[in-house]
């Protein structure tokens, strides 16, 4: 039986770096501006722009447990957290330092009476295929734990290398890859849901589909980079929203 909620938020792709100052003033923001009515809170992966272990703490990291900590305490918001292809190695010390709990990918629940599906959204575009093997091989539990073992240094590395060739592919062909529509028809015949939150592709849009006489909506959420955005489900509906990130209006 899924956890039902009244209400939900979802973020998704906020890329929390110490590179982007105007970002994490934002996100901050953002978690003073919750409202009190607030029953859950999804952050749907590429939370940080990068995790390499909890053991590597930073003053950023730091501040953001301490803010959803806060954020769980105060207004008594439950946190979850569904893991992005930057923050895949983001373990349960430091969710539990976040008060939020750690979803597997694909995670169902029942929110305003819809049957709701979270995840970050990377499986659906297997239109690319060979960062789909990567997946694969990385998301592999001894594989991540044989990761996690390495030194320090040597994960921070790897890390640098995996963004660099990352922005490399992006330069040269600066389009993302979206989700392959049939993989979408399939997940949502698979996990027989009428709601799916998603982020990854930056494409931030609410699509609209039937299938089987049943009306689905797929709502993707925005990367926090010229703007920032979120999504709200309760009574009403759900809706998508944007601001500007120096200057957060929500």
């Amino acid at each position: 039986m899924p956890l039902s909620f009244d209400n939900a938020l979802f973020i998704s792709d906020i890329h929390l770096t110490e590179d982007r100052p105007d970002v994490v003033r934002a996100f901050f923001a953002f978690l003073q501006w919750v409202p009190e009515s607030t029953q859950a809170l999804f952050i749907l992966g590429d939370f940080f722009e990068y995790w390499v272990g909890d053991d590597l703490t930073t003053e950023l990291a730091d501040s953001v447990a301490e803010g959803l900590a806060a954020l769980a305490a105060t207004k008594q918001v439950q946190i979850f957290f569904v893991a992005g292809n930057r923050d895949f190695a983001l373990g349960s010390h430091y969710a539990s330092r976040c008060q939020m709990t750690l979803l597997s990918d694909e995670a169902q629940f029942d929110i305003a009476g819809t049957a709701v599906v979270v995840t970050h959204g990377d499986q659906y575009c297997s239109d690319d295929v060979s960062y789909q093997r990567f997946r694969k091989v990385i998301r592999q539990p001894l594989v991540l734990t044989a990761l996690l073992w390495l030194p320090k240094k040597r994960r921070i590395q790897l890390a640098g290398r995996l963004r660099a060739r990352s922005k490399a592919r992006f330069g040269a062909n600066p389009v993302y890859i979206d989700v392959n529509e049939q993989t979408i028809a399939a997940a949502f015949a698979c996990l027989g849901c009428a709601l799916m939150v998603h982020g990854h592709t930056h494409r931030a849009d609410i699509h609209r589909y039937t299938q089987d006489d049943q009306s689905l909506t797929r709502l993707v959420l925005g990367d926090w980079h010229r703007v920032g955005w979120y999504a709200q489900l309760d009574a009403t509906g759900h809706s998508l929203h944007h601001f500007a990130i120096d200057q957060p209006n929500f």
